[in-house]
C-alpha cells in the first residue's frame, strides 16, 4: 500500500504489443499528498526528478521496496 512519504517509481503501460506495464527504475518520486475515496481508484501527488509535482493513480505507479540480499 502507497502512503504519503513513500519513494515511488512510475509505471509505463504497455499497449497492443506489450500485455503488462514496465517500470521505470530511472525516474523515482516522493508521494506529497493521497486522496481515496469508497468507490474509486486512489490518487497521489508525486513529484518526479525534483519537478512539478502532479496527481497519479495508484495503478500508474509502484512503490519502491526493499531488496533481500541472502549473500
Amino acid at each position: 500500500m502507497i502512503d504519503i512519504g513513500d519513494l515511488v517509481y512510475l509505471r509505463f503501460k504497455g499497449g497492443f504489443i506489450h500485455d503488462r506495464p514496465t517500470v521505470s527504475k530511472s525516474r523515482l518520486g516522493l508521494v506529497m499528498k493521497a486522496y481515496r475515496e469508497k468507490g474509486a481508484v486512489a490518487q497521489f501527488f508525486v513529484s518526479f526528478d525534483q519537478q512539478e509535482p502532479k496527481w497519479f493513480y495508484h495503478h500508474d505507479i509502484q512503490k519502491v521496496e526493499r531488496e533481500e540480499n541472502n549473500g
